[in-house]
């Protein structure tokens, strides 16, 4: 079995885009990339909302995943593909990552890559086994929720590891339990 991370960069209030939609608030130490090249050394697919997927597109002829298989969850068929190794897929997301999910772990792990409809979809689903999250020191007090929900995500998680980067950012892993404990 594949793994499914949800790997993303948060404000303390838990936006992962301000209300432009903006991710200039994202800040960073110099010359240090808080551990990206390890994760993304172990990732084989990316799965990424057709929101993200745009802005991506948005940013120019650069498309920093050339190299891993990536899935946009789109409905828009007109999407300009970014790369080979990019494929647009109507189906239900959570089909998507399950089927991705019973591939063999040699085949690295999944990467939602976001958006927070996305992510929150699948959280919903219980297929999302793992949250890293960086957490930025700044309030935005409005825009895109690192999780968006219809249903609710009420869930308790077991962190497995925290650690201090340098620019106050503090990065948090969590498994995600496929059964709700009452004792959380």
């Amino acid at each position: 079995m594949r793994k499914s991370i949800y790997y993303f960069t948060m404000s303390l209030d838990g936006y992962i885009a301000d209300s432009q939609g903006g991710i200039d608030w994202m800040t960073g130490a110099p010359n240090i990339d808080y551990g990206f090249q390890e994760f993304y050394d172990e990732v084989g697919t990316v799965l990424l909302g057709s929101k993200t997927y745009e802005h991506m597109l948005k940013m120019g002829d650069f498309f920093p995943y050339p190299d891993r298989d990536v899935i946009v969850c789109t409905s828009n068929d007109k999407l300009k593909l970014a790369a080979e190794s990019v494929q647009l897929n109507h189906e239900d997301p959570s089909k998507i990552l399950a089927r991705l999910q019973l591939g063999s772990e040699d085949e690295g792990h999944i990467w939602i890559g976001g958006g927070g409809k996305l992510a929150g979809s699948l959280f919903e689903t219980g297929l999302i086994d793992e949250l890293r999250v960086f957490v930025q020191p700044v309030i935005l007090g409005d825009g895109t929720k690192a999780l968006t929900s219809n249903k609710g995500l009420a869930r308790a998680l077991e962190l497995q590891s925290s650690k201090e980067w340098p620019m106050g950012i503090v990065e948090l892993r969590y498994k995600v339990p496929k059964r709700w404990r009452s004792d959380v």
